[in-house]
Formats: structure tokens, C-alpha cells, sequence
């Protein structure tokens, strides 16, 4: 249901309002990208920041996902938070393409590379909330 919201409220001329928008500060859109990379990538680095700590240092490489699955099943203290991590990081790896393309799109078919540099900031924001 979600993903059929935005165009609807387009079509019906809705967006954005202004007092939003101006309130929104200009980035290049490239940096934009590169914030999206490091924010889901943030997820997975305290995943395995817990990782370590729940393990006591000791990784085991030879099947890490599996270690990893083992300590969010049966640690109580540890396993709900590297659970949450782990969904953060993939709930970022499925948006990216869509924020990427989104991005591109806009700036390849012409649209105003400062209204797509106040717009970014909105999926960054989103992303951290």
C-alpha cells in the first residue's frame, strides 16, 4: 500500500509542502548516494560490533551468517539487537536501488539539480528515524 501512496499524491498535485522544503538543506545528490551507502552500512557495523562483543572476540569465519544466527537465536541480551541491526542493513540494501535509481533518473531527465539536492535530505532523515 505504501509504494502506491507517493504517486497517487502526485497525481493529485500534492508533494512536499513549502514550509518543508525550505527547511530542507541543498546537497549535491552524488553525496546524497554516498550518505545512503554509509547509512545502511552503519546497521551492519553494529551488528558486528555486537557480534564481537556477544562472541567474547571469538568470530567464527568458517560460516559467519551461521555464528551470527546461532547468537540472535539463543542470546537474550545481544540476539535482539543484532536482529534489529540486521534488519536495518537489509531494509537499506532493498531501498538503495530505488532511492539510487530515483536519484539518477531525476538528474539524467533534466530535473533541477538543486530540487533534487532538497529532496535527498528527506530519504536521509527518513532512513535514520
Amino acid at each position: 500500500a505504501m509504494s502506491v501512496i507517493p504517486p497517487i499524491v502526485a497525481i493529485f498535485g500534492g508533494g512536499v509542502s513549502d514550509s518543508v522544503y525550505d527547511m530542507l538543506p541543498a546537497i549535491n545528490p552524488f553525496s546524497a548516494l554516498l550518505g545512503s551507502v554509509f547509512l545502511y552500512n552503519s546497521a551492519h557495523m553494529a551488528k558486528l560490533t555486537v557480534h564481537l562483543i556477544a562472541s567474547e572476540g571469538e568470530l567464527k569465519n568458517d560460516n559467519p551468517r551461521a555464528h551470527a544466527d546461532e547468537i540472535m537465536a539463543a542470546d537474550k541480551r545481544y540476539g535482539p539487537i543484532m536482529a534489529r541491526c540486521n534488519a536495518a542493513h537489509n531494509n537499506g540494501l532493498e531501498s538503495f536501488p530505488i532511492f539510487a535509481g530515483g536519484v539518477l533518473a531525476c538528474l539524467l531527465t533534466g530535473i533541477d539539480r538543486a530540487t533534487v539536492g532538497r529532496l535527498c535530505p528527506l530519504h536521509l532523515l527518513t532512513r535514520v528515524a
